[in-house]
């Protein structure tokens, strides 16, 4: 099936965080997400889609990990030790919205969820690299778990 059109929402994300030096542990102490959402039906809905859509985005980027030991045995097979981000860390999502109808649709919606689960990781990632940089770091996998943040701050001799 190929249908005549489809419908594309888009949104830009910038992140700034802060990462203690005797830990390792970040934490997102601003954010801000900007999303096209199209005609805007619900007001309340859509900024309940990009609060949950930044906070699917954000655990990727900080918390979950699938972990296997030498024999192949996950070691990550309960929420005990596959981490997901709670409401304690959950940043202030700063939000706002353009409206660019979409053309394709009665009432010019768009979809609102998929963009911030899609540009919050990058966003999360480049902040975190960039609070790094000044040590010459300028990539770092995820998650970005508090241990691998320690270790390149060991590395670099700045580690508390």
């Amino acid at each position: 099936y190929d249908p005549p059109n489809l419908t594309f929402p888009f949104g830009a994300y910038v992140c700034v965080v802060d990462i203690d030096r005797g830990t390792g542990q970040v934490k997102i102490r601003e954010f801000l997400a900007v999303d096209d959402c199209g005609t805007i039906i619900n007001p309340m809905i859509v900024e309940g889609q990009i609060h949950g859509g930044l906070t699917m985005g954000m655990a990727p980027a900080l918390f979950e990990e699938i972990v296997y030991d030498e024999n192949g045995t996950m070691l990550t097979g309960t929420f005990m030790d596959y981490l997901l981000p709670t409401a304690m860390e959950t940043p202030h999502w700063k939000t706002d919205k353009t409206v660019t109808p979409s053309p394709h649709h009665p009432l010019g919606a768009k979809g609102v969820g998929e963009s911030p689960t899609i540009g919050a990781p990058p966003a999360i990632v480049n902040a975190v690299v960039d609070a790094l940089s000044h040590l010459g770091v300028r990539h770092i996998d995820i998650p970005i778990t508090p241990a691998r943040v320690y270790q390149i701050l060991l590395e670099k001799g700045v580690a508390e």
